[in-house]
């Protein structure tokens, strides 16, 4: 039993630790990588305008973004030279692979392409795209156009948008609750602003250390509007801590654009969507006072015994008086005999 005790404090320890530290998942755009020929696409609009596909050496879909230029050799080397904006980035995140126009993803691949050519052609960042694709070839399916023109609207008018995050306390002291387990924060506000939840950590603290909602619950994943409090176990307090709060969420969002080491191939954009995470911190503090339960140790209460050690002392001295006393008369008694 007492080894299961054991065994649960360790368990509940760990499971304390995990939920105080959030993971937090933020990809970084790579700085370079070399791009294949992977396929020559079907013309699904008009009988000339088959697209060659592209994906980087690790599998990544990348797309053609300059229509007066040539499309690149397998084995060229492509470096990073600014975030797409935000129409390029709408299309990288509403077209193939990221998501499904039409089920099938040759087409859905050919669609985001085309999106992209007429979307730079529209806002004068590419060579005029060909008016005959735009109104009058013929499609192989019906609405393939239609889909590309969904595309370009929603890129025409997409706006980059940004998070922002604060975290701020009107008394960054933590202090004991009233039945004395924990020294508690006061209510701890996030103005979150672009993003819809927030996620806390601590460092610092106890191993008992948790993050919790107004009511007490542990949690450390919390809704744009809620406020959180920290509790540090008062058991675990022995000096005075500092503890850094930090509170996060995904950020903006961005596509890279790369050029080519040849500049007569044409630019790409990768498919890869990335999302920055922004943060906050706060730091707290945590002093123990003398209403802190400790640990209890047992001194013993020598006034309480002095009654005891005098009747033994006075024992001692009855028998050590019996003894000279029978001594004496012992003594005597030889005395006499002589």
């Amino acid at each position: 039993m007492k080894n299961l005790k054991k065994l649960l404090g360790v368990l509940f320890t760990l499971l304390v630790v995990f939920t105080c530290i959030a993971p937090v998942s933020a990809a970084e755009a790579p700085k370079s990588f070399t791009v294949k020929r992977e396929a020559v696409m079907e013309s699904y609009i008009g009988d000339n305008n088959g697209f060659t596909s592209y994906v980087t050496t690790d599998g990544t879909i990348v797309y053609c973004m300059d229509l007066d230029m040539k499309g690149a050799t397998s084995g060229t080397n492509y470096t990073y030279s600014t975030n797409a904006d935000a129409g390029l980035l709408y299309i990288m995140e509403n077209g193939y692979p990221n998501k499904s126009i039409t089920n099938r993803d040759e087409i859905d691949r050919y669609i985001t392409q085309s999106a992209v050519w007429w979307y730079l052609s529209d806002t004068g960042q590419t060579a005029q795209m060909n008016t005959a694709f735009q109104t009058t070839d013929k499609e192989a399916y019906p609405g393939i156009r239609d889909h590309i023109k969904t595309l370009v609207n929603g890129a025409k008018n997409a706006s980059q948008t940004s998070t922002t995050i604060e975290v701020s306390t009107t008394n960054t002291n933590l202090s004991l609750t009233d039945d004395e387990k924990y020294y508690e924060s006061n209510a701890i506000s996030v103005n979150l602003s672009g993003a819809d939840t927030y996620s806390v950590s601590v460092t610092g603290g106890t191993n008992g250390t948790i993050v919790t909602d107004e009511n007490g619950t542990a949690k450390s994943e919390f809704n744009a509007g809620e406020n959180f409090k920290i509790r540090v176990p008062s058991s675990e307090l022995t000096s005075a801590t500092n503890l850094t709060v930090t509170v996060s969420a995904a950020g903006g969002k961005s596509a890279a654009v790369y050029a080519p080491s040849d500049s007569s191939f044409q630019r790409v954009v990768s498919s890869e969507v990335y999302t920055t995470d922004v943060t906050d911190n706060l730091t707290l503090n945590v002093t123990p006072s003398e209403d802190t339960p400790g640990i209890e140790v047992s001194v013993p209460n020598t006034s309480a015994n002095i009654p005891f050690i005098i009747l033994g002392v006075g024992f001692a001295l009855v028998l050590v008086g019996f003894g000279i006393f029978a001594y004496v008369t012992k003594k005597k008694a030889k005395t006499a005999k002589k």
